[in-house]
């Protein structure tokens, strides 16, 4: 079996409800679906179980912490975005062996150093040049939890404003960059499509028909988003069982 976990903190948990509707919608029972959180959010109705660590307050921190300090019940373990909604059952490259399997980033452009925050590291750089992975699909097979305790420790002696924005992406860029490993490749279109408008039936069939499994929204109205599509995938799902 293999284990879907993913990271939330706070009071509302619309979003990564709707995450775990469509985990079960689309798989039920088959996965081990695992919440990792702070010691105050509560449990989200569908989880497997939920794994609760006294977290910082940063935010980035306290991903990098939960990922950290949680023990894989199961040898393979996808660690996902809440904003997320799964369309087909999951299936990874696991055979190319135990380690760590990312996903690249796909669209490249010029950062804005000044935002939100003035960022020296990111002057005169794009996207790709200083954070070429995404942390919204990551895959491990066998135990990996040195690399979430190097991940973290590396972002720990970043500058604070690292702790509150973008210091995933950067330490995983930099641990990949100095650090040796079995890194592996996931297929972002499959694993990681991004969604930014709202998803129509046939967008949903189409994808749905090209094994895309995970959905990934983005932009200011992702909770909009990711409501309308649940909605969608519930209705797609009843028809399918028609035919």
């Amino acid at each position: 079996m293999i284990t879907i976990a993913f990271f939330w903190v706070g009071e509302n948990v619309d979003i990564p409800a709707s995450l775990v509707k469509s985990v079960r919608l689309v798989m039920g029972q088959k996965v081990n679906l695992v919440q990792l959180t702070n010691l105050e959010t509560k449990r989200i109705e569908g989880v497997t179980s939920v794994h609760r660590f006294q977290l910082s307050s940063k935010i980035m921190i306290a991903r990098l912490e939960a990922y950290s300090f949680y023990k894989p019940e199961t040898d393979e373990v996808f660690f996902c975005d809440a904003d997320c909604l799964f369309i087909n059952e999951l299936s990874l490259p696991y055979e190319k062996g135990n380690g760590i399997y990312l996903s690249k980033r796909q669209n490249d452009f010029k950062l804005n150093h000044d935002y939100p925050e003035y960022y020296e590291e990111f002057v005169n750089k794009t996207a790709n040049q200083v954070m070429p992975f995404l942390f919204g699909a990551l895959a491990t097979k066998g135990n990996q939890q040195m690399f979430f305790n190097d991940l973290l420790l590396t972002c720990l002696r970043l500058p604070e404003r690292f702790h509150r924005w973008y210091g995933d992406q950067y330490s995983l860029y930099l641990n990949t960059k100095s650090k040796s490993g079995n890194y592996f490749m996931l297929e972002p279109n499959t694993h990681q499509y991004v969604i930014k408008e709202p998803l129509l039936i046939k967008k949903l069939q189409n994808l749905y028909e090209n094994n895309v499994q995970m959905l990934h929204f983005k932009g200011p109205n992702t909770k909009l988003l990711l409501e309308q599509a649940l909605m969608l995938l519930i209705f797609f799902y009843d028809e399918l069982k028609k035919s």
